[in-house]
């Protein structure tokens, strides 16, 4: 059996899609658990009324790391995943993930393919993940599982699904942890959904904050005692690519300091080795972030002539240089 939580802030408009999405499944039995986090706009009633077989815990504001570690607290199975309420999962995913979990005991968590979806629900790209590796992960900030992940709740040792000082980075804070505890592995099947819209809670935590809670997360995983010597070799390799991370975060608006965040970046990891297909280091793009708010400016002005997926409105969606 899987307990799913899901945290839910003002998500009435999407969560009875992403709950009867969860009650379509096939498979093992699922324990629906619908943490409200102080909602205004009756989501934990509306979830009472509409769906009588999931269980909804209620309590003043307290934020997302909060919320997620007192759902986990909740659930009666070793076997946990967190699904935002915006996010649905799709058919066979249940019975996908369960059954890899069951075939290798030793996973500490196994996670799907998904697509990236937009406010109605249209499909925008879909999204092939990488395998695990715990040495890329952590040296080129890469946070390769996504949505849609089952975890097996020990492997977590005591610790918490959620670290609240790791803010906007908790998700990539705890693949790295669970990658000291035990192997992960790719379900390469598309089981699930992120939705994108100005109401999401990874597009609306842009900015400093943002930028610098990947700093904190690398310094804070760097400072365990448990690291084996060959990762904490990786350290200023890591430090360098969270620098760049944070800089590339100023090509979507001002206020990232990004010529700092990049020349840091350098300082740690003059040079960097083969990298992923979506990880690199590219100069002109940190020299663009590092020129905002001009070179923004000047990116919108030129946008009807460019072809659509260099747009600055491709940047700013996170589309940029691609069809879809």
């Amino acid at each position: 059996m899987i307990t799913v939580v899901t945290p839910a802030f003002n998500a009435r408009p999407w969560v009875g899609e992403t709950l009867r999405a969860l009650l379509a499944q096939s498979g093992p039995a699922l324990e629906l658990i619908v943490l409200d986090d102080g909602s205004t706009d009756g989501t934990g009633d509306f979830v009472r009324a509409e769906f009588p077989a999931v269980r909804v815990l209620g309590h003043p504001n307290m934020g997302e790391a909060a919320t997620v570690n007192r759902g986990v607290a909740a659930a009666s199975h070793d076997l946990v995943a967190v699904v935002n309420a915006d996010d649905p999962v799709l058919p066979g995913w249940a019975a996908a993930m369960a059954q890899a979990m069951a075939a290798r005991p030793e996973l500490a968590a196994a996670y799907p393919d998904w697509l990236r979806i937009g406010p109605a629900g249209e499909v925008e790209a879909e999204i092939r993940t990488d395998e695990w590796d715990l040495a890329v992960a952590l040296a080129q900030h890469c946070c390769i599982p996504g949505p849609g992940a089952l975890i097996r709740r020990p492997a977590l040792g005591g610790e918490p699904m959620r670290v609240a000082a790791r803010g906007t980075s908790s998700d990539y804070d705890l693949w790295l942890r669970l990658g000291l505890r035990g192997p992960l592995a790719r379900v390469p099947e598309v089981l699930a959904t992120w939705r994108r819209h100005p109401g999401g809670q990874s597009s609306a935590a842009r900015g400093l904050r943002m930028a610098e809670d990947k700093m904190g997360t690398i310094r804070a995983f760097l400072a365990r005692p448990d690291l084996p010597p060959e990762i904490r070799a990786l350290g200023p390799q890591a430090m360098s690519a969270a620098y760049v991370q944070a800089a590339m975060l100023g090509l979507r608006g001002p206020g990232i300091p990004a010529a700092r965040y990049a020349a840091l970046s350098y300082w740690h990891a003059p040079a960097w080795g083969p990298v992923l297909r979506r990880q690199r280091r590219s100069l002109p793009h940190l020299l663009y972030a590092a020129a905002q708010p001009l070179s923004g400016a000047l990116h919108r002005a030129a946008s009807p002539i460019l072809p659509a997926r260099f747009s600055h409105a491709a940047m700013a969606e996170e589309r940029f240089g691609r069809d879809g």
